[in-house]
């Protein structure tokens, strides 16, 4: 099964990353793992390689290849953007933070991720040198490397935390025709012409726990703020928490608050990527091309548990809970069932998943026919 896989995402991949056959053969051995065994400890990786070659062989090649191979975000976004079928589609893209510490090292990454089927999808993202937010620069030349990569792409949205904000990023995304919804700090002060200059906390002070606003007229942000300012719409609700949730928009603020919803799901992706799946916070790699190199691996196996879930689940939905919500994520279902096929599959069966999920093809008939012998 593991020369099938390998032999199968090698030859996917090779039309969007330039790699060696050998190299191409890793990174599928590595995507493989992952989702078998849910670590991205390497040390541990090399032992479930099948292969005559010893242990430790294997491990130094996996060092190798972290430490030749130089893969970044807009490789793993051509490949991940083929698995999907988004060409051609409207994307609705979020962006945030994902950081913890190493010994005396902080790993901060900057992340752009996709929504697909209500899931959250790495696409592109940057190592920031240092702890603490990202700043406009950063943020920029990030999204440029995006549209450089698909200058076609339909960008439907991008959303962010209250991190994301300013009036040269606002003005970024307005010149590029990026629709965007941002969210804002309490203490935001807002200009409004024939109006006093106030906070967004003394604007919604009236506002009752579930109560929504939305405020009149374009606004200007900024306790200065001039004709010169990028002008939005602003909407406020009241949370259940007393918390205020102000989002600034450059599009219908009537649907804002529906669509900020999605920008949740960059934040399970990023439990997905760790605890809730592969562990990536017990990597000891501290270097950016190093780390940027890991990312690739598991954005690909990201991607293929999520659309193997979402196969799954057009064949068998996900329960409800009493509570109202699902028994488990599209993610979890997909890695269940991936891991259900590599151990029971017979090598007819995997092919013939494998051809449709590592194209634009949602593998339905494959699990289909899988459903009684496997399991799935």
């Amino acid at each position: 099964m593991q020369s099938i896989f390998s032999n199968a995402l090698s030859e996917a991949v090779s039309k969007h990353i330039d790699l060696s056959r050998t190299r191409r053969e890793t990174l599928a051995w590595l995507a493989l793992l992952v989702m078998k065994h849910g670590t991205i400890c390497v040390w541990r990786l090399a032992a479930y390689v099948a292969t005559a070659a010893r242990t430790d062989s294997v491990r130094r090649r996996f060092y190798r290849f972290f430490q030749f191979a130089r893969l970044d975000g807009a490789m793993a976004a051509r490949v991940v953007v083929d698995f999907l079928g988004l060409a051609n589609k409207p994307w609705i893209l979020a962006i945030d933070r994902t950081n913890w510490d190493f010994g005396k090292t902080t790993i901060n990454i900057l992340m752009i991720s996709v929504m697909w089927n209500g899931m959250g999808i790495p696409l592109i993202w940057t190592l920031l040198p240092s702890a603490g937010n990202s700043n406009t620069a950063t943020r920029t030349e990030l999204l440029d490397r995006l549209r450089e990569a698909f200058p076609d792409a339909r960008i439907a949205s991008l959303m962010g935390d209250r991190e994301f904000i300013g009036d040269a990023w606002m003005t970024y995304l307005a010149t590029h025709k990026i629709p965007f919804i941002l969210r804002l700090r309490e203490n935001q002060h807002v200009a409004r012409e024939g109006y006093e200059t106030w906070t967004i906390a003394d604007i919604a002070k009236r506002l009752d726990k579930g109560q929504k606003l939305i405020v009149k007229g374009w606004c200007r942000l900024g306790q200065d703020a001039g004709r010169q300012s990028l002008a939005v719409r602003l909407v406020v609700m009241r949370l259940p928490t007393g918390e205020l949730l102000a989002l600034a928009c450059s599009g219908n603020p009537r649907k804002a608050f529906a669509s900020y919803r999605d920008r949740w799901k960059i934040e399970t992706l990023f439990g997905n990527m760790k605890t809730k799946g592969f562990n990536l916070e017990d990597t000891h790699i501290t270097n950016a091309d190093k780390l940027s190199t890991l990312l690739v691996v598991l954005a690909l196996a990201v991607a293929l548990a999520v659309k193997t879930g979402v196969a799954a689940a057009r064949l068998k939905p996900i329960p409800l809970k009493k509570h109202g919500r699902k028994a488990w994520s599209l993610f979890a279902l997909g890695l269940h069932s991936l891991r259900k096929i590599f151990a029971g599959a017979t090598r007819s069966q995997i092919i013939a998943f494998l051809k449709q999920l590592l194209s634009p093809i949602l593998p339905i008939n494959p699990l289909k026919s899988m459903a009684h012998s496997v399991g799935v």
